[in-house]
């Protein structure tokens, strides 16, 4: 994360990334990558098949 996001994290005007879950392992986590793009996988296991969850 960069410091200008650890910034606005802590100020709270950080832009929200949407939460995803992997099915393979379970973990959930947050990502700004776009869906279908090469970076659009599980941090944990590297699996891209991830679901979407809701806020």
């Amino acid at each position: 994360m960069s410091v200008l996001q650890t910034v606005k994290q802590k100020v709270g005007i950080a832009d929200e990334k949407p939460s995803y879950e992997c099915e393979d392992c379970g973990n959930e986590f947050q990502s700004d990558a776009d869906p279908g793009s090469y970076w659009f996988q599980c941090p944990e296991c590297s699996s891209e098949d991830l679901t979407s969850l809701e806020k």
